[in-house]
């Protein structure tokens, strides 16, 4: 698989009601390759609440995955019963590109971005919620995403003072600034808004530079002390297994675990050979 094919296919996960995150990731919690591999159907994403004597566990969130290993559609569950369930369903192209994501929620109109693909570069998207907002991507050669603009109708400021003139243009709203490590993993990303540094994000992974994400860390603005850092962790078939987000300030800690389902005939059901070192995860059958 191309470089920049395996970073479209891979990165797009946006994430959206998330009041810490900027509402752009391009780092996805799953491998298409392993999920497509072991045939994964489902997985079901479980907060585990503890009151100090014992540990509950709550439903929070369900992913459907295609026959490409590709998050077909979200399921994401409300704290309480009542708060109803927001379901997030993705299309994907010919080449196995996003095309379209539609974010459903109770009682409240559509959200739906449009993605423009040519051949295995993602060149554009677009909605129009709350108000028309285009994203101008800019990459390299290789087909990694080094920036990402959001452009919308903007306040005007004056040239030569910086005062706003009470006019509006459009101009750019938002924009996303990645930096890769020499494995091609995204490491850093900031985040401006109307010319700001809002945040931080560092990413940390295997030395070897195969598999996902170890750990991720929040810094606001120019902060050198994270806000939050989130632990991942994951099973011998690379599946991410828990993740650990502890918010630096109070020290509380948020646990998140995962669980999957399998296809009928997927190769998890067999015998799986001892893994060598260093491996991520295994392909292929024993002869």
């Amino acid at each position: 698989m191309s470089t920049s094919k395996y970073i479209l296919a891979v990165l797009f996960f946006i994430c959206f009601n998330s009041i810490r995150a900027q509402s752009i990731s391009i780092v996805s919690k799953f491998d298409p390759k392993i999920i497509s591999y072991y045939k994964v159907d489902t997985c079901r994403v479980y907060e585990n609440v503890s009151d100090g004597t014992q540990t509950t566990q709550y439903l929070r969130k369900i992913y459907l995955f295609n026959g490409l290993g590709n998050i077909a559609q979200e399921v994401e569950f409300g704290v309480n019963e009542y708060d109803g369930h927001t379901i997030i369903k993705y299309e994907y192209n010919s080449n196995g590109l996003i095309s379209r994501k539609q974010i459903l929620r109770p009682e409240r109109d559509p959200i739906e971005y449009i993605y423009y693909n040519s051949g295995n570069k993602w060149l554009k998207m677009s909605t129009i919620y709350p108000y028309p907002k285009d994203y101008e991507i800019q990459s390299n050669e290789q087909g990694l995403i080094l920036g990402i603009l959001g452009k919308a109708m903007v306040p005007e400021r004056d040239s030569l003072t910086g005062e706003l003139t009470g006019k509006e243009i459009y101009g750019t709203m938002e924009e996303y600034e990645y930096r890769y490590n020499r494995f091609y993993k995204v490491v850093k990303e900031t985040y401006y808004y109307l010319g700001r540094d809002i945040h931080t994000i560092t990413y940390q992974y295997p030395p070897n530079g195969y598999g996902l994400p170890l750990s991720m860390s929040y810094f606001k603005e120019d902060s050198k002390t994270p806000e939050y850092t989130i632990i991942y962790t994951y099973d011998p078939h690379g599946f991410l297994h828990m993740e650990v987000n502890k918010d630096i300030t109070t020290g509380y800690t948020n646990t998140l675990e995962y669980e999957y389902s399998y296809h009928y005939d997927s190769p998890i059901h067999e015998q799986q050979p001892e893994m060598k070192k260093g491996q991520q995860f295994w392909i292929g059958k024993k002869k």
